[in-house]
């Protein structure tokens, strides 16, 4: 009787031991991850003005959207816009005068978040990097002027985590990572 006692009594002992290992563990990766302070580096775009540019657009219509592509321009140019790779570089701005047609709408940045959007839209080092397997549907388009002129485009799709930025030489590796991703689109969307 007395050894079973006792070897129920190292049972738990050793039981809370593990528990305490586990506990400190969980613990030290919590401060590691409270001390990751990211290392800025350049903005992506010096600019005064941004207009939004947004679609409503169901995934389930991407086997039509490419289907169409081929019966005009514009449906071509829809095709391009949110499914494709268009455009490729800062050049290729002309596509902007046909958004509404294509079926986005626009709306001014207010300058009071450009703060915000600054720490999103500038080069930093990460700690945790993710990427989603998905085709990204780009619903969401950013234009940034300067002086009235387009000077960079980002294309973001929030639901794959993806992005397409032209008209900067900073490196946009680390965009939306560390949950700058959701950041941008509350902001945008308030």
């Amino acid at each position: 009787m007395k050894t079973n006692f006792n070897l129920l009594i190292v049972f738990v002992i050793l039981i809370a031991c593990g528990k305490k290992t586990e506990s400190q563990a969980s613990s030290k990766i919590e401060k590691e991850e409270k001390l990751f302070i990211p290392v800025l580096g350049k903005k992506y775009f010096n600019y005064d003005q941004i207009d939004f540019y947004h679609i409503e657009f169901d995934e389930n219509n991407i086997i039509e959207l490419d289907k169409n592509k081929d019966n005009s321009k514009i449906d071509k140019l829809r095709n391009d816009i949110i499914i494709g790779d268009f455009p490729e570089n800062i050049n290729e701005i002309n596509f902007l005068k046909s958004m509404d047609k294509i079926g986005y709408s626009k709306k001014e940045i207010p300058k009071n978040k450009f703060p915000e959007i600054d720490k999103i839209f500038i080069e930093k080092t990460i700690n945790e990097s993710s990427t989603y397997a998905c085709i990204p549907i780009y619903r969401d388009i950013l234009g940034f002027k300067n002086k009235g002129k387009i000077i960079g485009i980002a294309k973001i799709c929030f639901s794959c985590h993806q992005h397409r930025i032209i008209g900067t030489k900073v490196n946009d590796e680390n965009f939306g990572q560390n949950g700058d991703y959701k950041k941008l689109e509350i902001l945008l969307n308030q």
